[in-house]
This record gives structure tokens, C-alpha cells and sequence, in this order.
């Protein structure tokens, strides 16, 4: 899978746990700063990633993503 396919998946992903337009969404987007930092709200976003792409994402760890970039980088290097 491209980098550029795991992103597309990445912004539905936050635009389904976020409610947010995913044409609002890109790879620079703040999670916290602009989508939000409702738990469960990540949670429903990692699980959606852990199953899509066969990864973990501690809870805790993901807190730590800046941008949605930052989020695809670790996918990346993680599939």
C-alpha cells in the first residue's frame, strides 16, 4: 500500500471518529489542535486503524501524533 493510500484511509478514518468533512482533513492537520481530544473519539480512530491495517496503537501513544502525517509516517513503518 502507498503512502499516499494509507493517507486517504487515514483522513476517513478521522473524518468518521471526528465528524468532521474529510475534504477539511489533510496530511498537516492538528489532531488535537483541530480535530479534538475526546478519548473516545481516538479510540474509535485506532481501532479503525489497528483493523484496517494490522497494527497496534497503545492509547497513550497515539496522543503523541501531531498531524495526521505524523499518524500515516508510523503506519508506514509499522506495516
Amino acid at each position: 500500500m502507498t503512502r499516499e493510500e494509507v493517507l486517504a484511509k487515514m483522513i476517513e478514518f478521522a473524518a468518521m471518529a471526528f465528524q468532521k468533512d474529510a475534504s477539511a482533513i489533510n496530511e498537516n492537520t492538528k489532531i488535537s489542535e483541530e480535530l479534538g481530544v475526546a478519548s473516545t473519539q481516538r479510540v474509535a480512530m485506532s481501532a479503525s486503524i489497528e483493523n484496517e491495517f494490522d497494527v497496534m496503537i497503545p492509547v497513550a501513544r497515539f496522543g503523541k501524533f501531531e498531524t495526521i502525517g505524523d499518524l500515516v509516517d508510523f503506519v508506514m513503518d509499522e506495516m
